[in-house]
């Protein structure tokens, strides 16, 4: 169980820099070096004021593959609602300061204070993003960018390496948009599994009440508290 709480706590993580947003606005840039494209990811999430999205999370290693999927709400700043349809009433929500992320089929509430130092574990995208990009070293995929996808749109495709040996991610691979956001994201852990996560109908700058970005742990639910930090 403390395994499965780690990968999904990672994996919502990474979910915390994505939105994968089209059209967000309508000027382009043309930068060449992965250093300006970096520091335009950065404003770009830096200026979002909420998004929500239908996401996609596919998990392999040894030959097995599982699916998740449901839909993900993020509002500035460090809230975050992910509500799955597959596995059936899983969710994770943050206030900002705190994470929950309820299995029902385990009855567990993993809780996980956004505050303390874990990984790639942050409070919020911007945070996030500053977090991962700090402790990974980062160059373009190839020496044409953007890449023209199968598509037929063009993105920038980046790979990263952790700086240090550690648990978690040792690569990331981040498809960016022109627009500067991080349409999919596929992790490789230390263990060989590898996560890939993509978002589908995005909209941005919607509408999201505070409430929803409270939780109330179940009576009966066991609760492991900050499963993330040994992860550092």
């Amino acid at each position: 169980p403390m395994k499965r709480m780690k990968i999904i706590s990672l994996i919502a993580a990474v979910l915390f820099m994505m939105t994968g947003a089209f059209n967000a606005f309508a000027y382009k840039f043309d930068f060449t070096t992965v250093s300006d494209v970096v520091k335009n990811i950065k404003k770009t999430y830096g200026d979002l004021e909420s998004y929500q999205a239908n996401f996609s999370i596919v998990s392999e290693k040894d030959g097995r593959k599982s699916v998740q999927s449901g839909v993900l709400r993020f509002k500035a700043s460090d809230r975050l609602l992910m509500e799955f349809y597959q596995p059936s009433r899983q969710k994770i929500v943050s206030n900002g300061e705190m994470m929950w992320i309820y299995i029902p089929s385990m009855n567990v509430v993993a809780e996980q204070d956004l505050m303390s130092e874990s990984g790639l574990f942050s409070s919020g995208s911007q945070a996030g993003l500053n977090r991962l990009f700090n402790k990974y070293h980062y160059r373009f995929a190839s020496k044409d960018e953007p890449e023209t996808m199968k598509d037929g749109s063009k993105m920038y495709t980046l790979i990263l390496k952790q700086k240090e040996s550690r648990s978690g991610y040792r690569t990331i691979t981040l498809w960016v948009t022109e627009n500067f956001f991080i349409q999919k994201a596929e992790g490789i852990t230390s263990t060989g599994k590898k996560v890939e996560i993509t978002l589908s109908d995005i909209k941005t700058n919607v509408d999201l009440p505070n409430g929803i970005f409270k939780f109330d742990i179940p009576a009966t639910a066991r609760v492991i508290k900050n499963p993330m930090i040994s992860e550092e």
